[in-house]
């Protein structure tokens, strides 16, 4: 008796492991190039459209993706040092607030439950926008988040 239990867990344990090997196989990274392609889209639209008009079309297009059941940790930072590759070489640079726009809409495409977060500094002024994956920030350092006052969140 006690032998099956371990043979059924044993059992369950490949299982998920064969499961999560075929997630982590078809979660594909982007490229730097495509997330400087999207940067490039991002701020046009931000010139002629708004923050605003941005966030809603974000929204729209991330709010039906349910939530994935497992997600690979290394394939959300991969995809995380992507656009912050992008970022620092897309010409005169991509801010804060264009690679967490981006780097939210990626993510939350392929159901990563993260968080969009903005937040203002009163003295001497400063704005920043991060994401955060399960409480904690992913594509900045949390000594630097808690510097800042958080505003009430715009995306879902």
């Amino acid at each position: 008796m006690l032998n099956g239990g371990r043979d059924g867990s044993a059992r369950r344990l490949r299982l998920e492991h064969a499961v999560r090997s075929r997630q982590s196989a078809a979660w594909r990274t982007p490229s730097v190039l495509r997330c400087g392609g999207m940067i490039l889209a991002l701020k046009l639209a931000l010139w002629i459209y708004g923050f605003r008009r941005v966030v809603q079309w974000i929204r729209r297009r991330v709010e039906s993706v349910p939530p994935a059941a497992w997600l690979p940790t290394d394939a959300v930072k991969a995809t995380e040092r992507a656009v912050a590759t992008a970022g620092a070489l897309y010409p005169g640079r991509a801010l804060c607030l264009e690679q967490s726009l981006i780097l939210y809409y990626l993510l939350r495409r392929r159901g990563v439950a993260v968080s969009y977060c903005h937040g203002v500094q009163p003295q001497p002024f400063e704005a920043h926008a991060w994401l955060e994956y399960r409480g904690e920030a992913i594509n900045d350092v949390p000594e630097h988040v808690r510097r800042f006052a958080r505003l009430p969140d715009l995306l879902p």
